[in-house]
């Protein structure tokens, strides 16, 4: 397994988690993993880093988590959940909220290791003690690394919607039937 520790997000982590972006935005992945550029995110100012990490740190409604070695970055996964109603494009009840896989990323020094397999299992286990019976994300087709941690860790194919950049895969992770939905 890795050598990483997995923990979530303090609002004190935004300007790493900011550094972590930006150098996910310049993977050469990322025109097809992440719908933002290098220029978008370094225009953000601070005040909008600041807000988002301490939502991820103590909302209900999202939680993001980093994987950490010697004191180092090398790993971000966010949950956001979607209000019932709101677009995607998975076989759902209605009126029930859907936590989402958002903005995974892995540092090119720690792939390979795992770290991806417990980013999951923390996404996960956060959107199961939160109530919900499952836990969905969308992949582009081309990201065939992905897919294959995201099958590891327990996801499966339910959909598929054709964009301008190809084919978006829906994928769910099914937890015992209890709680939101």
């Amino acid at each position: 397994m890795t050598d990483a520790s997995v923990r979530r997000v303090t609002p004190g982590d935004w300007r790493r988690i900011r550094e972590l972006r930006l150098e996910a935005l310049r993977d050469p992945m990322a025109h097809v993993a992440f719908l933002e550029s290098v220029a978008q995110a370094e225009a953000r100012p601070d005040e909008e880093w600041r807000n988002r990490t301490a939502a991820h740190a103590e909302g209900d409604r999202s939680a993001q988590f980093l994987a950490e070695t010697d004191n180092t970055l090398i790993g971000s996964v966010t949950v956001i959940v979607r209000a019932a109603g709101a677009p995607d494009y998975f076989d759902r009840v209605p009126d029930v909220d859907l936590p989402t896989v958002v903005g995974v990323y892995v540092s090119p020094v720690a792939r390979g290791r795992g770290v991806i397999d417990t980013l999951l299992a923390a996404a996960a286990e956060w959107a199961e003690q939160s109530g919900y019976q499952q836990l969905t994300l969308d992949v582009h087709e081309r990201n065939a690394t992905a897919i294959r941690a995201y099958e590891r860790a327990g996801f499966e194919v339910q959909s598929e919607i054709v964009t301008e950049s190809g084919r978006e895969l829906g994928m769910v992770k099914q937890f015992v039937a209890r709680g939101r939905g």
